[in-house]
């Protein structure tokens, strides 16, 4: 249905889209893009009868589902060690949340997401939370659903079945909050957080939320001395009932009973089961029915990668930076303003800071990119 698809392009040093473009045929797009070379290129995750027209005529007659998963949205320790800001006046390196030159006083700062393989690794966690949840609550079939490799810092997941092309934005919202367990009453699941309605009726062969959050919340208190679930569990109920809590958890693990818990604990575990099992999906791109998306097996602009389209069997072995590395091996001449150490096509290279070096062409063109480097 290419025909029905909106297609839009950003050239070399445009701000603005092209777009509201209408296609025929497969050989149309190869041709338009051999004929512009666009930096970025995307279509409509939506259905129109006339792509072409401004958005008010275009007729809207339905749209694939699609969530986006980037690695810059899950709140990653490991983004204060890579990411930085580069002053665009005077070079210098700055940390990533500089909004003003230490050096010069410049408020024109160039800020870089950097990506690493804990980025990626990540991200892909999201995808099969993501996957786990379309599959088991919602019933569909993992034919239906295609997951692309955005060419940067994560994944678009797009579901094509027919059935749900109708969906509304208001539909969609409920699919984005059932995923991310917004507004989840663990009463409903039978985990009640007051002492009024106890026992609770943890059921952990569940498939859905109830048997998410039973072994989930398990696995939270076994893991309670775990520096990222000891941090929040202190967040929530104090360094007092966390320390009683790390005192009966071996005994409560081995005969595990939930009435002899505090509500106010349950309450907290249940938090933070639920941070764990949700899906940590971006609500504007799913609840979006005018969204455009990245063309699959093209160049993402921002990096020089393939934003390559995955087979879900291979989604857990899937390295970025080998297998979407498509541009030249030989080797190109840059000066670096900064780099920080990267494995690309299984070798090291960096840290570089204000140096020229010759790298592989598609090194060279990811810091070309990524605006942190020039042709030497």
């Amino acid at each position: 249905m290419i025909e029905r698809r909106e297609f839009g392009y950003f050239t070399f040093g445009q701000k603005v889209m092209v777009r509201h473009i209408s296609l025929k045929n497969p050989s149309e797009l190869f041709n338009m893009i051999k004929k512009v070379t666009p930096l970025h290129i995307y279509h409509s995750a939506a259905y129109y009868q006339y792509p072409q027209a401004p958005m008010e005529e275009k007729v809207w007659l339905g749209a694939e589902l699609i969530f986006d998963i980037d690695a810059d949205h899950l709140n990653l320790s490991c983004k204060e060690n890579h990411d930085f800001s580069i002053c665009e006046d005077c070079r210098s390196l700055l940390p990533s949340k500089s909004e003003r030159c230490n050096n010069c006083g410049s408020v024109r700062i160039r800020r870089t997401d950097w990506v690493c393989e804990n980025c990626i690794e990540t991200a892909k966690k999201e995808v099969y939370k993501l996957l786990d949840f379309l599959e088991k609550d919602f019933g569909i079939p993992s034919s239906k659903i295609s997951v692309n490799f955005s060419g940067n810092r994560g994944f678009h997941i797009a579901v094509n079945d027919e059935k749900l092309f109708m969906l509304d934005q208001t539909s969609r919202k409920e699919i984005t909050d059932h995923i991310l367990g917004s507004g989840l009453d663990p009463a409903y699941h039978g985990i009640p957080v007051n002492r009024k309605h106890y026992p609770i009726t943890f059921d952990y062969t569940d498939a859905s939320w109830k048997g998410r959050l039973a072994k989930t919340a398990f696995e939270v208190i076994k893991g309670l001395q775990k520096p990222n679930i000891a941090e929040r569990m202190i967040r929530l109920i104090g360094k007092r009932e966390y320390s009683k809590l790390l005192q009966i958890r071996d005994s409560w693990l081995a005969s595990p009973k939930w009435e002899t818990l505090k509500p106010n604990i349950v309450k907290a575990i249940i938090t933070l089961a639920v941070e764990e099992v949700r899906s940590m999906i971006d609500t504007i791109v799913t609840t979006d029915i005018h969204r455009l998306l990245r063309l699959a097996n093209t160049l993402n602009g921002k990096t020089g990668f393939l934003a390559k389209k995955l087979e879900l069997d291979t989604l857990e072995q899937f390295n970025p930076f080998s297998e979407a590395v498509v541009m030249p091996e030989d080797l190109s001449e840059v000066r670096i303003i900064y780099m920080p150490k990267i494995n690309v096509c299984g070798e090291w290279y960096g840290p570089y800071r204000n140096s020229v070096v010759r790298v592989p062409t598609h090194l060279a063109v990811l810091l070309l990119c990524k605006g942190i480097a020039t042709l030497a």
